[in-house]
């Protein structure tokens, strides 16, 4: 599929999420979900098994709609193994975020990781038990509800624990090195586009630079004369900085690597959610991504040399040949970091992504971290 048609299908998926109708092939809501539904799409593939009742516990709303449910099975439903706690993750409310959710293809790519790709890397993910997209960024999708599990999901906002940062890190590199330089990019996956070639990506672009300018409008003060150099680099050179995420070897991106996209679980390790923005990049965009806005100041300054240091044994651990050196992987960090500044920019500048005190704390980990990295000379360096 060419740019030109990706991106009028965004166009297409755009005016679909603004839609006040739009047909789809079942429920798109978590208050659409009854004991009926369950036993038809979770419990259909179990002889006899069916949902007796379901209730609502808690959720949260924001670039999607997020709610926690228990279900009662009947006896052949619990002798299967059919989850009595969910997690269902649905279109979003508001038509804006919809907007966004529909024309960067974001809940048709969840969808495709959960049906074609999670059982890959089980270890890093939730089970899905049910998953459809359609037009307009009317999905649902049926998740383990893995805080009943005993996981702890985190939220932007929150202190990073080192042993979670390095659970992370240990995360992404069994990710990459899984598809790193692949045939499957080009084959099976070739869904999960490179940056250019992604769902939307001159809307992407625009979304971006406009985020960029208005987060500095908002006269913050954490935006220093270092961060408003990143601003100015990222406006003077975009195009060229946009290449080097297509600069190989490329692997399979999680692509949306804040700390609030993860959890930790009680055996050590760490995983990944919101798998929306799957895409196809260089591995060292992802651990930038989640340092950058994830890790506090003086968390991220005594330990960054080594968490980065750990990602690339990980790589060479995992059967990776060509795992750069430090000072070469430590300089694609300085430069990648923008990216990450950019989308707490966005963020920052678009209120409803995120709640208040996650955007925050984004941003000010961000700006700190392109001052203390001189990130706008690695960027007009290009």
């Amino acid at each position: 599929m060419s740019v030109l048609v990706t991106n009028l299908r965004a166009v297409g998926q755009l005016a679909a999420a603004t839609s006040p109708w739009v047909p789809v092939r079942g429920p798109s809501r978590s208050d659409d979900i009854t004991a009926q539904w369950l036993t038809t799409h979770v419990g259909g593939r179990t002889f006899g098994a069916r949902a007796l009742s379901v209730a609502a516990l808690d959720g949260t709303t924001g670039t999607t709609d997020r709610r926690r449910m228990t279900v009662e099975w009947n006896d052949a439903g619990k002798a299967a193994g059919l989850p009595a706690n969910i997690f269902i993750k649905s279109s979003p409310l508001s038509a804006k975020n919809r907007g966004m959710v529909a024309a960067l293809d974001m809940s048709v790519n969840e969808v495709r990781f959960y049906n074609e790709l999670a059982r890959d890397v089980a270890e890093v993910c939730p089970r899905s038990w049910y998953a459809y997209a359609g037009w307009g960024a009317r999905f649902l999708i049926v998740l383990d509800d893995i805080v009943h599990d005993g996981a702890r999901p985190f939220a932007l906002a929150d202190d990073c624990p080192i042993e979670h940062a390095r659970g992370l890190i240990d995360a992404f590199a069994r990710l990459h090195a899984q598809f790193w330089d692949s045939p499957r990019l080009r084959g099976d996956l070739a869904w999960a586009k490179t940056w250019s070639a992604r769902p939307g990506s001159l809307i992407l672009k625009r979304f971006y630079a406009k985020g960029r300018r208005g987060a500095l409008e908002l006269g913050l003060p954490e935006t220093t004369p270092a961060v408003r150099a990143v601003s100015a680099a990222l406006d003077a050179n975009i195009d060229a900085y946009y290449r080097e995420f297509e600069a190989g070897p490329l692997t399979l991106l999680h692509g949306d690597s804040h700390l609030g996209n993860t959890y930790a679980l009680p055996d050590g390790r760490s995983g990944l959610l919101d798998w929306q923005v799957i895409w196809c990049g260089p591995g060292l965009r992802e651990i930038t991504y989640f340092m950058v806005g994830g890790l506090e100041p003086e968390a991220r300054r005594s330990y960054e040399r080594e968490l980065i240091e750990r990602y690339l044994e990980a790589l060479r651990h995992n059967g990776v040949r060509d795992v750069p050196d430090y000072d070469t992987a430590f300089n694609r960090y300085r430069l990648f970091a923008a990216e990450a500044w950019d989308a707490s920019a966005m963020t920052m500048a678009w209120p409803g992504l995120q709640a208040p005190e996650n955007a925050q704390a984004g941003w000010r980990r961000a700006c700190q971290a392109v001052e203390d990295l001189d990130t706008a000379a690695a960027v007009a360096s290009l």
